[in-house]
């Protein structure tokens, strides 16, 4: 009852998947696996949507703007130059995302702009250039921060210490030590096969992105620091 009230008052942008469905019936072009996490606040520009290629596992967040083209002729046809005016001097162009691209909340991708394969694009940030495969971007104007091999380093190195951190805000903020399903996306410090496929929120973690049996190798190769949740709430909270 709820979806169907959401989409007599939304329409098209009811969910990411009706969105998806209207942009390809409009001409965008998008590939398998890509998430439109918040369509009523996001606009993606379809008055050329044959211009816009988005290819797989692309994530899209909240406030994201998708632009072909911009209305500034709007001010060059009142703009007298050499004693002309009237023109109509239109401003369009392609924009493609690659395979793999996490796109941050509110950020802008203008015209004539191509995003490569595995990048990230930071919060906020404002695209005008291409950016190459393999970075972070972030900025206005975007601008490379540091490849994804040093942002994975980056992000390993620091899940210890943040889940350490949400423990100790979490007993802070309610005054009980937190249920390990809180730690859905630190359960690889503490959790072996069994934990994670008994417990729904760590499984459907390992389904996301379509690629489950490589995250079980991940754990393999990686094993986890604790032996199981016990000793990671005793490390998070001992004195």
């Amino acid at each position: 009852m709820k979806n169907i009230f959401r989409k007599l008052i939304y329409g098209y942008k009811a969910d990411s998947n009706s969105y998806i469905k209207h942009l390809k019936e409009a001409g965008v072009k998008i590939g398998g696996d890509v998430i439109i996490y918040a369509p009523t606040k996001t606009f993606i520009d379809t008055q050329y949507p044959w211009m816009i290629t988005i290819d797989n596992h692309v994530r899209i967040t909240e406030g994201v703007k998708i632009l072909t083209h911009d209305y500034s002729w709007s001010v060059l046809k009142l703009f007298v130059n050499n004693s002309i005016t009237g023109g109509i001097l239109g401003a369009s162009g392609n924009v493609t995302i690659g395979d793999n691209v996490f796109i941050g909340m509110n950020a802008i991708i203008t015209r004539n702009v191509t995003i490569g394969d595995n990048v990230i694009i930071g919060v906020g940030s404002i695209v005008t250039k291409d950016c190459e495969s393999g970075y972070v971007y972030a900025g206005n104007p975007a601008h490379k921060i540091m490849s994804i091999d040093q942002f994975y380093d980056k992000r390993k190195e620091l899940q210890l210490k943040e889940a350490k951190d949400l423990a100790l805000a979490y007993y802070d903020r309610f005054g009980k030590k937190p249920d390990k399903e809180v730690f859905h996306e630190y359960f690889m410090l503490f959790a072996n096969n069994q934990d994670i496929v008994s417990c729904d929120i760590f499984n459907n973690k390992m389904n996301l992105c379509g690629n489950r049996e490589d995250s079980f190798k991940y754990i393999s190769n990686n094993k986890p620091i604790f032996d199981n949740y016990e000793e990671f709430l005793k490390y998070c909270f001992d004195k």
